[in-house]
């Protein structure tokens, strides 16, 4: 179930069997602007230890390690698991979701997300979690579709008000600040610790 909608959760937020590997396929084949804005809001990474929560098939956690930052990654899927492994060799990747990440306290000086936020089971557990594995100084960054001009297959994904502000809410009651940016085609939530 999702936070937010409260539904079952589909195969773009918990990739099973071949109808996993097409999602896959199809999140690999379309997240590319996104993940240039998403990269652009993280800045330098070399060198830095970045948690990526919900890697779905690795396109980011390739792009980081190509950046030489030491990538840890967290997700649900096995499925995913597996086609990430094959992008992001380097990435040490695991299965894990954003309540429950496996990392240690104060481990990671960039948390990122990217494209899974609403299909996160428990936002204030999430939050709780990734607000403990941040750095003091580091920073969490959280993107789902939309923006300023959203791309066409997003429009019937895009963050309801009162959801952005339930996220919003959530950072500045746990992060020193928080703030909310919306680049081309993504709102970029981010809090620093």
């Amino acid at each position: 179930m999702s936070w937010m909608t409260d539904r079952p959760l589909n195969q773009f937020a918990l990739p099973r069997g071949w109808r996993g590997r097409l999602a896959g396929w199809v999140m690999a084949r379309t997240n590319g602007t996104e993940m240039a804005e998403v990269l652009g809001e993280l800045g330098p990474v070399r060198g830095r230890a970045v948690l990526e929560v919900g890697f779905g098939p690795g396109l980011l956690s390739k792009a980081l390690t190509g950046a030489d930052a030491l990538v840890t990654g967290v997700d649900p899927s096995k499925v995913m698991l597996r086609q990430a492994r094959r992008r992001a060799p380097d990435a040490r990747l695991r299965l894990g979701s954003a309540q429950r990440t496996g990392g240690a306290d104060g481990e990671f000086e960039v948390v990122v997300s990217m494209n899974n936020l609403p299909m996160w089971p428990d936002l204030d557990a999430a939050l709780d979690e990734l607000h403990r594995v941040t750095r003091p100084g580091g920073r969490l960054v959280l993107a789902w579709h939309g923006g300023t001009e959203p791309a066409r297959r997003t429009l019937g994904m895009l963050l309801p008000t009162e959801a952005a502000e339930r996220v919003l809410a959530g950072l500045r009651a746990r992060f020193a600040s928080a703030e909310l940016t919306k680049t081309k085609h993504c709102e970029i939530f981010v809090g620093t610790r």
